[in-house]
């Protein structure tokens, strides 16, 4: 499985993605969603922190698909609950809790 981590935290991001190529999984991490979005047909995962600047991890993710990519899709937010939009998408697996 070949997953992509993207987090504007590069520590957090890092840490991820050491943490599932441990567990055997090929793992990259990205800081910018516009670099992530380059190599977004590289990954069958895509695991984005929601809030980031310039670009939510939403919007990177819209766009991914209208490009064609089509593999699963786990938002994270410190704060979905504060999330002022309708967190719709057709790859969305999950939405998982991130410590704030």
């Amino acid at each position: 499985m070949r997953i992509l981590i993207l987090n504007d935290q590069p520590g957090l991001a890092e840490t991820m993605a050491t943490s599932l190529r441990i567990h055997g999984c090929s793992a990259k991490a990205f800081t910018s969603p516009l670099e992530a979005l380059k190599a977004i047909h590289e990954s069958d995962v895509l695991v984005t922190d929601y809030d980031m600047p310039g670009m939510t991890g939403l919007e990177m993710a819209r766009r991914a698909y209208a490009q064609g990519w089509r593999g699963s899709l786990l938002l994270m937010s410190g704060h979905h609950a504060a999330i002022g939009e309708g967190i719709e998408h057709p790859l969305l697996r999950m939405i998982l809790d991130k410590p704030s």
